[in-house]
């Protein structure tokens, strides 16, 4: 474990657990489990220029106590100043090497990971597992090997006009949420319904080259195309809402506030150094009462649950605080619970869904004080891919099915 004091021993067992990746990284039993070791490696190779730098310092500082084995200080000076460079320079190309590995993460980021080729239609399914059908379509989903933090489900299409099939293992829910295979339907279904729109794009111009083409083999994308409304009608989750709460506030969530760069990365620093709760209690800064929340209520910054993304980690604090944060991806968001009456909710035209925002219906003009309190804090608004249509922010933002 790391000490966060000791440079001797942390070093050492940094340099043991690479060792122990370079053995272990040989062989792949799945692809897609690469792009969970890139978005470590991010996070690895950021510390390490961090280190070099802190190195430099070091000897910068240091130098009145430099000298050579014969005792000649002008000498040591001049080695300190020398390896102070040299560090830096090493910096500078592994800033550069960095910026490879972000590229070639976000290439492989684009990459869907077909399953080896079935070799017979005589397989068994495992039990439990959950099946859907989606007009010539049949999808069934059951819980596989989790991957850290993430729930990962296998899954099997199946034309039943043609007989063909695709299965995979490749599908994972957001950080740290439940086992839930009717999500998992749903989330393949939105996947199946990008890859059948890729297909309609292309057969109406085929020049083009789709961005979500190759999420699936061409038969299942035109299988898609071909019961799309189908699939459109899995997409949407069933709302069912007990006779017995149906009288209880509506609990959402509001952006307090949504940090990258170099503001997040000092929050991530604080979650490493001091925890959790220190980094919710520091963007709790951010959060002015009314004013934050009426300016997330006119902006569409409301959500049904908090938003998540592949990789990130949700931690849930005190005060009906939740804190999102990716070390891989370096952004930090900070929500607080907000409970509205429903009937309230529908007569007032400040307040609308997750859902509305998304597709922009409903979505009020603020006032002038609203537009006032949102200029303010326009940088630390939520990233606006949030915020796009469903389908598409869930294509960009999974990395299960890497779409």
């Amino acid at each position: 474990m790391p000490t966060f004091h000791d440079p001797l021993a942390d070093t050492a067992e940094a340099s043991e657990a690479m060792r122990g990746l370079a053995h272990a990284s040989r062989v792949f039993d799945d692809p897609a489990d690469t792009y969970t070791v890139f978005g470590d490696l991010a996070a690895t190779m950021r510390s390490l220029r961090q280190v070099l730098d802190q190195l430099a310092a070091t000897h910068l500082a240091h130098r009145d106590r430099a000298h050579h084995d014969d005792g000649d200080h002008l000498a040591g000076d001049r080695s300190a100043l020398a390896a102070a460079d040299e560090l830096h320079q090493a910096g500078t190309l592994l800033e550069q090497a960095h910026d490879r590995l972000d590229a070639a993460f976000s290439h492989s980021g684009r990459i869907a990971w077909h399953p080896a080729p079935v070799t017979g239609l005589d397989h068994e399914t495992p039990t439990p597992a959950t099946t859907a059908t989606a007009g010539a379509l049949r999808l069934t989903v059951w819980s596989d090997t989790p991957v850290g933090e993430h729930q990962r489900y296998a899954y099997r299409i199946t034309d039943t006009t043609t007989g063909q099939e695709l299965e995979g293992r490749d599908l994972f829910t957001g950080a740290g949420q439940p086992v839930d295979p009717d999500h998992a339907i749903r989330d393949l279904a939105i996947f199946l319904s990008a890859a059948g729109e890729a297909r309609q794009y292309a057969l109406d111009d085929p020049d083009s080259e789709p961005e979500h083409a190759g999420l699936f083999p061409e038969w299942a994308g035109e299988a898609a195309r071909t019961n799309a409304d189908a699939l459109t009608e899995l997409t949407e989750p069933t709302e069912q809402t007990a006779p017995a709460e149906a009288s209880r506030p509506e609990r959402r969530w509001i952006s307090v506030v949504f940090l990258q760069g170099e503001e997040a990365d000092q929050v991530l620093d604080v979650i490493d150094r001091d925890g959790n709760a220190a980094a919710i209690e520091h963007l709790k800064g951010w959060d002015y009462g009314e004013e934050t929340t009426q300016a997330a209520l006119a902006n569409g910054y409301v959500y049904d649950k908090p938003p998540t993304r592949a990789l990130d980690r949700v931690v849930t604090g005190k005060d009906g605080y939740t804190l999102t944060y990716n070390p891989f991806a370096g952004h930090v968001s900070l929500l607080r619970e907000h409970h509205t009456p429903p009937a309230d909710a529908l007569e007032d035209p400040a307040v609308v869904t997750a859902r509305e925002a998304i597709a922009g219906i409903g979505t009020p003009t603020p006032e002038p004080e609203a537009r006032q309190a949102a200029s303010v804090r326009s940088r630390r608004a939520p990233d606006p891919s949030w915020f796009e249509h469903p389908g598409v922010a869930a294509v960009k933002q999974s990395r299960g099915l890497s779409l």
